[in-house]
Protein backbone atom coordinates (compact mmCIF):
# COMPACT_ATOMS: atom_id res chain seq x y z
CA UNK A 1 0.00 0.00 0.00
CA UNK A 2 1.51 3.16 -1.19
CA UNK A 3 -1.07 5.83 -0.36
CA UNK A 4 -0.93 9.95 -0.15
CA UNK A 5 -4.20 11.84 1.39
CA UNK A 6 -4.27 15.44 1.02
CA UNK A 7 -6.61 17.63 2.82
CA UNK A 8 -6.92 21.79 2.46
CA UNK A 9 -9.45 23.29 4.83
CA UNK A 10 -12.29 25.89 3.74
CA UNK A 11 -11.82 24.50 -0.06
CA UNK A 12 -14.69 25.75 -1.22
CA UNK A 13 -16.58 23.57 -4.43
CA UNK A 14 -17.47 26.22 -6.28
CA UNK A 15 -14.13 27.76 -6.96
CA UNK A 16 -12.67 25.00 -8.43
CA UNK A 17 -13.38 24.65 -12.70
CA UNK A 18 -14.09 21.01 -12.61
CA UNK A 19 -17.52 21.38 -10.46
CA UNK A 20 -17.89 25.41 -11.95
CA UNK A 21 -17.15 26.30 -15.42
CA UNK A 22 -17.36 29.81 -14.77
CA UNK A 23 -14.98 29.77 -11.62
CA UNK A 24 -12.33 32.71 -12.10
CA UNK A 25 -10.05 31.23 -9.55
CA UNK A 26 -6.41 29.85 -10.68
CA UNK A 27 -6.47 26.78 -9.62
CA UNK A 28 -4.72 25.12 -12.58
CA UNK A 29 -2.71 22.14 -10.24
CA UNK A 30 -6.24 21.03 -9.30
CA UNK A 31 -7.86 21.17 -12.66
CA UNK A 32 -4.97 19.28 -14.00
CA UNK A 33 -5.37 16.83 -11.33
CA UNK A 34 -9.33 16.49 -11.83
CA UNK A 35 -8.61 15.10 -15.08
CA UNK A 36 -7.00 12.10 -14.13
CA UNK A 37 -9.02 11.83 -11.09
CA UNK A 38 -11.85 10.37 -9.95
CA UNK A 39 -14.47 12.97 -9.29
CA UNK A 40 -17.43 13.15 -7.09
CA UNK A 41 -20.42 14.92 -8.06
CA UNK A 42 -23.03 13.47 -5.13
CA UNK A 43 -21.19 13.54 -1.71
CA UNK A 44 -22.19 13.76 1.80
CA UNK A 45 -20.23 14.87 5.25
CA UNK A 46 -21.25 14.53 9.11
CA UNK A 47 -19.65 17.07 10.54
CA UNK A 48 -18.15 20.35 9.25
CA UNK A 49 -15.88 22.17 11.90
CA UNK A 50 -12.42 21.28 11.95
CA UNK A 51 -12.02 18.56 14.76
CA UNK A 52 -15.63 17.24 14.41
CA UNK A 53 -14.48 16.36 10.78
CA UNK A 54 -11.37 14.73 11.49
CA UNK A 55 -13.16 12.29 13.33
CA UNK A 56 -15.30 11.34 11.23
CA UNK A 57 -12.56 11.00 8.68
CA UNK A 58 -10.59 8.55 11.34
CA UNK A 59 -13.21 6.76 12.89
CA UNK A 60 -16.11 6.20 10.55
CA UNK A 61 -18.34 7.64 13.51
CA UNK A 62 -20.49 10.58 12.67
CA UNK A 63 -19.24 13.14 15.66
CA UNK A 64 -22.30 15.47 15.80
CA UNK A 65 -24.30 12.50 16.66
CA UNK A 66 -22.23 12.28 19.86
CA UNK A 67 -21.24 15.30 20.37
CA UNK A 68 -19.51 18.63 19.31
CA UNK A 69 -15.71 19.46 19.59
CA UNK A 70 -14.05 17.17 21.24
CA UNK A 71 -10.88 14.36 21.41
CA UNK A 72 -10.40 11.10 20.24
CA UNK A 73 -11.86 9.04 22.59
CA UNK A 74 -9.95 6.07 24.57
CA UNK A 75 -12.61 3.63 22.46
CA UNK A 76 -12.56 5.05 19.10
CA UNK A 77 -11.04 2.65 16.45
CA UNK A 78 -8.93 4.96 13.77
CA UNK A 79 -7.57 3.74 10.59
CA UNK A 80 -4.01 5.17 11.13
CA UNK A 81 -4.10 2.33 14.24
CA UNK A 82 -5.34 -0.11 11.75
CA UNK A 83 -3.03 0.55 9.28
CA UNK A 84 -0.41 0.00 11.72
CA UNK A 85 -1.55 -3.15 13.20
CA UNK A 86 -1.09 -4.38 9.37
CA UNK A 87 2.48 -3.25 9.17
CA UNK A 88 1.82 -0.13 7.52
CA UNK A 89 3.52 2.82 8.44
CA UNK A 90 1.53 6.34 8.84
CA UNK A 91 2.52 9.39 8.65
CA UNK A 92 1.25 12.92 9.26
CA UNK A 93 2.21 16.57 8.24
CA UNK A 94 0.47 19.71 9.16
CA UNK A 95 0.01 23.39 10.10
CA UNK A 96 -3.45 22.77 11.28
CA UNK A 97 -3.23 23.91 15.10
CA UNK A 98 -5.93 22.87 16.03
CA UNK A 99 -4.27 19.40 16.79
CA UNK A 100 -2.65 20.96 19.77
CA UNK A 101 -5.33 23.08 21.50
CA UNK A 102 -7.87 21.74 24.14
CA UNK A 103 -10.59 19.28 21.99
CA UNK A 104 -7.68 18.20 19.67
CA UNK A 105 -6.51 15.74 22.15
CA UNK A 106 -5.15 12.01 21.03
CA UNK A 107 -5.37 12.34 17.06
CA UNK A 108 -1.60 13.14 15.97
CA UNK A 109 -0.91 9.63 18.26
CA UNK A 110 -2.67 7.57 15.80
CA UNK A 111 -0.03 8.04 13.01
CA UNK A 112 3.34 6.34 13.61
CA UNK A 113 5.33 9.74 12.96
CA UNK A 114 3.86 13.30 12.72
CA UNK A 115 5.55 16.91 11.88
CA UNK A 116 3.43 20.21 12.97
CA UNK A 117 4.46 23.72 10.95
CA UNK A 118 3.75 26.38 13.15
CA UNK A 119 2.19 29.81 13.12
CA UNK A 120 -1.37 29.53 11.68
CA UNK A 121 -4.50 31.37 12.69
CA UNK A 122 -3.98 31.68 16.96
CA UNK A 123 -1.11 29.34 17.34
CA UNK A 124 0.33 30.52 20.32
CA UNK A 125 4.28 29.95 18.79
CA UNK A 126 5.95 33.53 18.45
CA UNK A 127 6.48 34.26 22.32
CA UNK A 128 6.56 38.05 22.50
CA UNK A 129 4.83 39.68 25.86
CA UNK A 130 5.35 42.97 23.95
CA UNK A 131 2.38 44.16 21.43
CA UNK A 132 3.43 43.23 17.32
CA UNK A 133 4.77 46.03 15.98
CA UNK A 134 2.03 46.27 13.48
CA UNK A 135 -1.64 46.01 14.54
CA UNK A 136 -3.92 48.11 12.54
CA UNK A 137 -6.40 50.50 14.19
CA UNK A 138 -9.05 50.18 11.71
CA UNK A 139 -10.30 46.83 10.66
CA UNK A 140 -13.11 44.37 9.20
CA UNK A 141 -14.30 41.28 10.92
CA UNK A 142 -11.78 39.67 13.39
CA UNK A 143 -7.97 40.71 14.34
CA UNK A 144 -5.42 38.48 15.90
CA UNK A 145 -2.87 39.96 18.40
CA UNK A 146 -1.20 36.72 18.05
CA UNK A 147 -1.31 35.82 14.43
CA UNK A 148 0.15 39.09 13.90
CA UNK A 149 3.39 38.16 16.15
CA UNK A 150 3.18 34.90 13.76
CA UNK A 151 3.48 35.97 10.46
CA UNK A 152 6.79 38.38 11.44
CA UNK A 153 8.28 34.91 10.80
CA UNK A 154 7.45 34.73 7.30
CA UNK A 155 5.43 38.24 6.06
CA UNK A 156 5.97 37.99 2.43
CA UNK A 157 8.88 35.25 2.10
CA UNK A 158 6.23 32.80 0.46
CA UNK A 159 8.59 29.62 1.57
CA UNK A 160 8.35 30.10 5.16
CA UNK A 161 4.12 30.30 5.05
CA UNK A 162 3.01 27.39 7.03
CA UNK A 163 1.39 26.09 3.54
CA UNK A 164 4.35 25.86 1.53
CA UNK A 165 6.24 24.49 4.22
CA UNK A 166 4.29 21.74 4.93
CA UNK A 167 3.59 20.88 1.06
CA UNK A 168 7.85 20.85 0.82
CA UNK A 169 7.69 18.60 4.22
CA UNK A 170 5.24 15.77 2.22
CA UNK A 171 7.74 16.43 -0.98
CA UNK A 172 10.60 15.44 1.21
CA UNK A 173 9.31 12.91 3.38
CA UNK A 174 8.00 11.10 -0.13
CA UNK A 175 11.72 10.94 -1.26
CA UNK A 176 13.28 10.04 2.36
CA UNK A 177 10.79 7.07 1.85
CA UNK A 178 10.30 6.50 -2.24
CA UNK A 179 11.40 2.85 -2.13
CA UNK A 180 9.21 1.45 0.13
CA UNK A 181 6.03 -0.30 -0.46
CA UNK A 182 3.66 0.22 2.80
CA UNK A 183 2.88 3.66 4.13
CA UNK A 184 -0.05 6.39 4.02
CA UNK A 185 0.70 9.54 4.19
CA UNK A 186 -1.90 12.71 5.44
CA UNK A 187 -0.45 15.78 4.23
CA UNK A 188 -3.23 18.68 5.78
CA UNK A 189 -2.63 21.90 4.87
CA UNK A 190 -4.89 25.12 7.13
CA UNK A 191 -5.22 27.37 3.79
CA UNK A 192 -7.06 28.30 2.23
CA UNK A 193 -8.43 28.90 5.93
CA UNK A 194 -8.82 32.25 7.06
CA UNK A 195 -6.94 34.43 8.02
CA UNK A 196 -6.50 34.71 4.29
CA UNK A 197 -2.53 35.63 4.40
CA UNK A 198 -1.21 35.39 1.07
CA UNK A 199 1.96 37.17 -0.63
CA UNK A 200 1.56 40.62 -2.38
CA UNK A 201 2.63 38.56 -6.23
CA UNK A 202 -1.26 37.07 -5.42
CA UNK A 203 -3.16 39.15 -4.90
CA UNK A 204 -1.53 41.16 -8.04
CA UNK A 205 -3.86 38.47 -9.71
CA UNK A 206 -7.81 39.35 -8.05
CA UNK A 207 -7.75 43.07 -8.76
CA UNK A 208 -5.98 44.34 -4.83
CA UNK A 209 -7.35 47.53 -5.56
CA UNK A 210 -8.51 48.49 -1.85
CA UNK A 211 -8.41 51.37 0.33
CA UNK A 212 -10.45 50.27 3.27
CA UNK A 213 -9.95 49.19 6.90
CA UNK A 214 -7.29 46.37 7.37
CA UNK A 215 -9.31 42.70 6.44
CA UNK A 216 -7.88 39.84 6.21
CA UNK A 217 -10.35 37.46 8.65
CA UNK A 218 -13.99 37.53 8.15
CA UNK A 219 -16.73 37.35 10.66
CA UNK A 220 -19.34 35.21 8.95
CA UNK A 221 -22.86 35.95 9.06
CA UNK A 222 -21.46 39.42 9.80
CA UNK A 223 -23.93 42.10 7.86
CA UNK A 224 -22.34 45.51 8.61
CA UNK A 225 -19.15 44.70 5.97
CA UNK A 226 -19.26 47.14 2.76
CA UNK A 227 -19.37 45.83 -0.59
CA UNK A 228 -16.12 47.45 -1.15
CA UNK A 229 -14.65 45.45 1.25
CA UNK A 230 -16.28 42.18 1.32
CA UNK A 231 -15.21 42.08 -2.60
CA UNK A 232 -11.61 42.24 -1.22
CA UNK A 233 -11.99 39.81 0.95
CA UNK A 234 -13.02 37.59 -1.62
CA UNK A 235 -9.85 38.46 -3.67
CA UNK A 236 -7.76 37.67 -0.70
CA UNK A 237 -9.92 34.06 -0.52
CA UNK A 238 -8.81 33.64 -4.20
CA UNK A 239 -5.91 34.13 -3.96
CA UNK A 240 -4.76 32.26 -1.13
CA UNK A 241 -6.66 29.22 -3.05
CA UNK A 242 -4.35 30.06 -5.85
CA UNK A 243 -1.01 29.79 -3.53
CA UNK A 244 -2.36 26.53 -1.94
CA UNK A 245 -2.91 25.71 -5.66
CA UNK A 246 0.44 25.96 -6.81
CA UNK A 247 1.99 24.20 -3.56
CA UNK A 248 -0.23 21.13 -3.79
CA UNK A 249 1.53 21.27 -7.50
CA UNK A 250 4.98 20.87 -6.12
Amino acid sequence: MRAILILMDTLRKDVLNIYNEKSKVKTPNLDAFSERALVFDNHFIGSTPCMPARRDLMTGRLNFLERSWGPIEPFDETFPKVLQNAKIFTHLTTDHCHYFRQGGEDYINQFTTWDLHRGQEGDPWVSKIKDPEWMPQDFYGRLRKQYQKNRTKWYEDEEKYPTPRTFKSACEWIEDNKDEDNFFLQVEVFDPHEPFDVPSKYMKMYDPEYNGPYFETPIYGESDVPTRAEKYIRNRYSALVTMTDTHFGD
